[in-house]
């Protein structure tokens, strides 16, 4: 949690070269770090390929992905479909999904209409997955995957208790979320 530049290439450049057979893709979840730092440890290993970026600020990412080289890397954006747009517009070229999941046909809908540079139906997928996605991302993302084990339970695909989520979620949040799943004709 406690980031330090140097400390960060350093660290990130050990697990590259003993891989260097490997694709390496960071996952940036510090708004502290600085894309010239990405830079430096791709300089130094040539098989840091790509970033998963998980800062929740659009503009930032934008930033950060032009100040490590946009075109160097492939970019992914690390907090699913409510941000994909978003991280798109500034240079995105795929994005995270707890939500391929439960609805892929879905997923694959945004991911479709942002390759296209659609924005208008990608928002319109947006706006039809967005309250799930709140749900995901409540609480610094306490029912991130809480939230997917319900929706797929709702589905009858498998328990609830698979996995151990990091709590169970409430009665009402589980008729929520299973109300809005119905609602995507799966």
């Amino acid at each position: 949690p406690y980031i330090a530049q140097e400390g960060w290439v350093d660290y990130h450049r050990s697990i590259a070269e003993a891989v260097p057979q490997l694709g390496v893709v960071p996952y940036i979840r510090s708004p502290r770090l600085a894309g010239e730092r990405l830079a430096e440890l791709a300089d130094a290993c040539p098989n840091v390929v790509g970033v998963k970026y998980a800062v929740p600020d659009a503009a930032r990412f934008g930033a950060f992905a032009r100040d490590a080289g946009l075109e160097r890397f492939v970019w992914i954006a690390g907090l699913a479909e409510l941000y994909a747009p978003s991280y798109f517009a500034t240079g995105a070229t795929g994005f995270t999904s707890g939500l391929v999941n439960v609805a892929p046909a879905v997923s694959l809908d945004m991911l479709e209409a942002l390759r296209a540079g659609d924005y208008v139906a990608a928002m319109k997928v947006w706006e039809r997955i967005r309250r799930f996605e709140e749900l995901r991302a409540e609480e610094q993302s306490a029912d991130n995957v809480t939230v997917v084990k319900e929706a797929l339970s709702a589905l009858g695909l498998c328990r609830r208790d698979v996995r151990a989520p990091s709590r169970v979620l409430p009665e009402a949040r589980r008729a929520e979320v299973a109300g809005l799943i119905a609602g995507w004709s799966l």
